[in-house]
């Protein structure tokens, strides 16, 4: 018995036909493709991976060619394993970049697992007019450290947290 969990309920998981309930979810948005493509990826690396069935997978977020996985509580190492094999093939399966995140951690925290290997020295707020401006600061240095462009982790940063944010480098 299984105790991986997905947005798609174990039925789905186990037969690979959506029942009626996670149909009408993704038909009603609340489940993206994203979503079940990884939960069903998921579902078979765990046949393979016996850590994956104590994942919590909560949501994905597809920005630009990458997929941000939230996942629940100090579950990263889980997702990732030995030698970052687990999300190897989970790339491979998906055919795109993959990132780990996990729910519920503080909006720096969030953005460190999202920036890692390159270092987050702090989060500045701009209030403007316009709405609220979000910069995140990185060392000069760690320029080349970013997991992607700028540009793309800015998009996803923005997409996962409904905030404007800026890389900016000192």
């Amino acid at each position: 018995m299984i105790s991986l969990q997905t947005p798609i309920c174990k039925i789905c998981l186990k037969s690979g036909i959506l029942c009626q309930g996670c149909s009408r979810k993704i038909e009603e948005g609340k489940i993206s493709k994203l979503e079940l493509n990884i939960s069903l990826a998921l579902y078979e690396l765990s046949k393979k991976h016996k850590e994956l069935d104590q994942l919590i997978f909560k949501r994905a977020v597809d920005s630009d060619g990458l997929a941000i996985l939230v996942v629940g509580t100090g579950q990263i190492p889980l997702l990732i394993g030995r030698r970052g094999r687990i999300v190897q093939e989970l790339e491979n399966i998906l055919k795109t970049k993959v990132r780990i995140v996990e729910e519920g951690s503080t909006e720096k925290k969030l953005i460190q697992d999202l920036l890692t290997p390159a270092d987050v020295l702090g989060i500045n707020i701009l209030y403007t007019k316009s709405g609220d401006e979000y910069r995140v600061r990185v060392p000069r240095q760690h320029m080349r450290r970013l997991p992607m462009k700028k540009e793309k982790l800015e998009a996803a940063l923005s997409k996962l947290t409904n905030k404007n944010y800026t890389i900016i480098f000192e």
